[in-house]
C-alpha cells in the first residue's frame, strides 16, 4: 500500500461512518414517502388535542420538497438515489395539484409559497412548463408583493424567486437587501436571551443564503463569527432538548463548509445517540401520553404529523453530511484547554440537580474530549444562571471562564455587556432611591 493510500484510510477512519449517514438519510425518505401517503391530501388535526396546532397538507409537501432538494446534494450512493427518484415521483401529483395551482392563481402574494415543492421538484430535473406559466402570471400581477413578511420570510420569498425560472426571478438574490441588511445572519443573536424564534430565524437564513451548498452566496459576516453565534444557540437547544431545532443550526458547519467543532460534533453524537434510542428524532410536540392513548391509523397518523419535521431535520443533516469534504469526525476534536476545565464548569452545572440528555452523553467522553467542551458547557451554565437571574453566579462563572481562557467567544462579550449594564442599572437605581 502506497504512503498516500494508507494516509487516505487513516483520515476516512476518522470521519463518521457514511453508511450510517446514508441510513439515517435513507430512514428519513422513507418517512417522507409515508408522511405524503397519509397527510398530504387533507393534512392533520388531533380531533381530541387541541393543543398542536393542525398540520396543514402545503407544508407537509413543502417541507418534504425541501428534503428532497437536500438529499440531491448527498454523495451517496444508490439506495438513496432510488429513494429520491421514487419520493420526487409520488410528490409531483400533489405539488402541482389543483389545490396547488388554484392558490397561485387565486392568492398571488402566495404564490410562491403554494409553488415551493414545484420549485424544489424543477430544480432536481422534474420540470413543468404549464406550472411555471402559471407562476409566472401570478409572479407578474400587481398583488403579488402583497403580503408582509418577517426578514426570514421575505429571504425564502427571495430565494424561491430566484430559483422558479419564470423570468421574474432576481439573479442578484436581492444580496444588499435582504442576505445582507435583513437576514438574521447579519446581526449578532442575543445569545444570553434569544427566544426559539430568534434561533429559528438564523437556521432558516443560513439555509436560503448557502443554499444548500448548491449555489451558496458569501456570508454577510465572517464565518467564525457567525460559527461561534451558532455554538450559542447549539448549547441552548441541546439544554432545552429541542432537538428539532438543534439539527437545523447543525446545518451551520456543513452548509459554510467550515470543520465540523468539538461542539458540534458533540451535540451531532447527542441526536444520532437520541434518534438510535427512540427509533426517531423526538419533536418537542409529540407527547408520549397522547401517542400512548391511539392505535392503528390514528397512532400512526399523530406520530408522523407531529414528529415528521424533526425526522426531516435529520434528514438533512445527514444530506449535507454527505457532501464531500463536509463529514463530522468520529470523535469531539481535541481543543487545547486548561486541564480539568470541563469538570470547574460541571461542577456548576451539575450542582442544579437538572438531567438532560446531552449530560448523560457527555459522561461518556474522555477527559480530553470534555475539556474540548468546556467552553461549550461556560455557555450553557451563562444561559441558565442568567435565565434564573442569578447575576452573582454569572458573574462568578466569567471570572471562572476568563481564567480558564474560555471567554474569547461572542457569550463571553456579551454577557461581560449584561453585567455592565446591570451596574449601570443600579447605579441609577441607587440615585433615584437618595
Amino acid at each position: 500500500m502506497t504512503g498516500a493510500a494508507a494516509s487516505s484510510m487513516k483520515l476516512t477512519s476518522r470521519l463518521w461512518d457514511r453508511q450510517d449517514l446514508e441510513a439515517r438519510l435513507c430512514h428519513a425518505l422513507d418517512i417522507a414517502g409515508r408522511a405524503i401517503g397519509r397527510l398530504a391530501e387533507h393534512g392533520y388535526a388531533d380531533p381530541d388535542d387541541k393543543s398542536n396546532d393542525p398540520v396543514r397538507p402545503e407544508k407537509v409537501i413543502s417541507e418534504t420538497a425541501i428534503l428532497l432538494l437536500a438529499a440531491s446534494t448527498a454523495d451517496s450512493r444508490k439506495p438513496v438515489r432510488t429513494r429520491v427518484q421514487n419520493l420526487a415521483q409520488l410528490l409531483i401529483p400533489h405539488a402541482r395539484s389543483e389545490r396547488m395551482r388554484l392558490g397561485v392563481c387565486l392568492q398571488p402574494a402566495l404564490a410562491l409559497d403554494y409553488a415551493s415543492a414545484h420549485v424544489c421538484l424543477k430544480r432536481i430535473g422534474y420540470p413543468d412548463l404549464a406550472f411555471d406559466a402559471l407562476l409566472d402570471e401570478a409572479l407578474k400581477s400587481q398583488a403579488a408583493h402583497g403580503r408582509e413578511r418577517v426578514p426570514h420570510r421575505m429571504l425564502e420569498q427571495e430565494w424561491l424567486r430566484e430559483h422558479c425560472g419564470t423570468g421574474t426571478g432576481r439573479t442578484d438574490f436581492r444580496r444588499r437587501a435582504f442576505a445582507g441588511r435583513y437576514s438574521a445572519l447579519s446581526f449578532p443573536l442575543d445569545l444570553l436571551a434569544c427566544s426559539r424564534d430568534d434561533i429559528y430565524a438564523f437556521t432558516h437564513a443560513m439555509m436560503y443564503v448557502t443554499d444548500f451548498n448548491l449555489a451558496p452566496r458569501r456570508l454577510p459576516r465572517h464565518r467564525k463569527t457567525i460559527l461561534a453565534e451558532a455554538e450559542a444557540a447549539l448549547a441552548c437547544c441541546l439544554d432545552n432538548e429541542d432537538y428539532d431545532l438543534g439539527g437545523e443550526v447543525l446545518l451551520s458547519w456543513p452548509l459554510t463548509g467550515d470543520s465540523w467543532s468539538p461542539a458540534a460534533v458533540f451535540a451531532f453524537h447527542v441526536l444520532t445517540s437520541t434518534e438510535d434510542a427512540a427509533g426517531f428524532l423526538p419533536a418537542p410536540i409529540t407527547r408520549l401520553d397522547r401517542l400512548n392513548q391511539l392505535d392503528g391509523d390514528s397512532r400512526t397518523d399523530y406520530l408522523l404529523a407531529t414528529a415528521y419535521h424533526t425526522i426531516f431535520v435529520m434528514g438533512l443533516l445527514c444530506a449535507a453530511a454527505l457532501q464531500p469534504g463536509r463529514t463530522p469526525p468520529r470523535v469531539v476534536p481535541a481543543r487545547r484547554a486548561v486541564r480539568g476545565s470541563a469538570g470547574r464548569i460541571l461542577s456548576t452545572l451539575d450542582a442544579d440537580g437538572r438531567k438532560t440528555h446531552w449530560r448523560d452523553q457527555f459522561a461518556q467522553l474522555s477527559d480530553r474530549e470534555r475539556d474540548a467542551l468546556a467552553g461549550f458547557l461556560l455557555i450553557i451554565a451563562l444561559r441558565r444562571k442568567t435565565t434564573e437571574r442569578d447575576y452573582a453566579a454569572v458573574a462568578g462563572l466569567l471570572r471562572e471562564g476568563h481564567t480558564l481562557g474560555l471567554t474569547d467567544m461572542p457569550a463571553g462579550s456579551q454577557t461581560a455587556e449584561l453585567l455592565q449594564r446591570l451596574a449601570t442599572f443600579s447605579s441609577l437605581a441607587s440615585r433615584q432611591s437618595a
